[in-house]
């Protein structure tokens, strides 16, 4: 049942969610509105839809779920890639949740190469 727990690309999507948490506590309060929690559900999302879409039986589903995440993915990356135009953030924390997201950007696509299922 909890399969999902044990891929790669799982626990590397709850690192990425972790991170967007330590960026968002960097923001200034008046983002508290739109942009953080925009932010923290497209984090939820990634990993959220990689693990829906492995409890799904068959191969369509799966790959429906994982184009979902790449999107959340996108949004992200959209993202985190203006904050730095906005504000003050930490450039380290940027550089780590992009390294998190594109991580977790290949190793979906390379879910999505491989055959079965």
């Amino acid at each position: 049942m909890d399969r999902h727990q044990e891929l790669p690309v799982w626990q590397v999507s709850r690192k990425l969610v972790a991170a967007i948490y330590r960026l968002t506590r960097e923001l200034p309060p008046e983002e508290g509105y739109v942009l953080i929690p925009q932010l923290r559900r497209a984090a939820w999302s990634v990993s959220n839809n990689i693990a829906e879409g492995n409890a799904k039986l068959g191969r369509r589903e799966l790959r429906r779920y994982l184009d979902s995440a790449i999107g959340s993915l996108a949004e992200i990356n959209s993202m985190v890639s203006i904050l730095p135009d906005l504000h003050a953030v930490d450039p380290k924390t940027c550089e780590d949740v992009d390294g998190l997201r594109r991580d977790t950007a290949r190793q979906i696509y390379g879910l999505l190469r491989k055959p079965g299922r």
